[in-house]
């Protein structure tokens, strides 16, 4: 059998390969997990290997703004050393925090009639440094 590539292919514009998936932490998307705490639980994130992380310029638990062809989010990151350059991983166990489902295809696979979500195109974006807030500085002391 021949290998078809994904529809959502990456390019310059959209240099990472995007997979979706569930943790186990939150097991069926937390239906059957989530009323227990759970040390593994630390809600979502977009996760990169160390080397795209230092590519980017970014640090666990930064705000980036993850885009695709379909839309953006905004996630902060985790680095995994079990991740590849050039692949980003995240769940959809946590819409409230982070939808993820904004950044994945309806592209189905011809043979298993599965989803292709988990092979969407992405770019990842450093978000700009919060503008600080001047200090008060009084005009007259009394």
């Amino acid at each position: 059998m021949r290998h078809d590539p994904p529809v959502d292919l990456t390019d310059e514009e959209y240099p990472i390969r995007l997979t979706t998936g569930r943790r186990l932490d939150s097991y069926n998307t937390g239906v059957q997990s989530g009323s227990y705490a759970s040390p593994l639980r630390r809600g979502e994130f977009v996760e990169l290997c160390p080397e795209d992380a230092e590519h980017l310029g970014v640090v666990v638990g930064e705000e980036v703004r993850v885009s695709s062809r379909r839309g953006s989010v905004t996630a902060p990151v985790w680095v995994d050393t079990a991740l590849r350059p050039g692949l980003a991983f995240m769940t959809m166990h946590f819409p409230d925090e982070v939808d993820t489902n904004q950044l994945t295809i309806e592209a189905n696979c011809p043979i298993a009639g599965t989803a292709e979500f988990k092979a969407s195109a992405i770019r990842i974006e450093k978000l700009p440094a919060p503008a600080s807030v001047p200090a008060y500085v009084p005009t007259h002391v009394r």
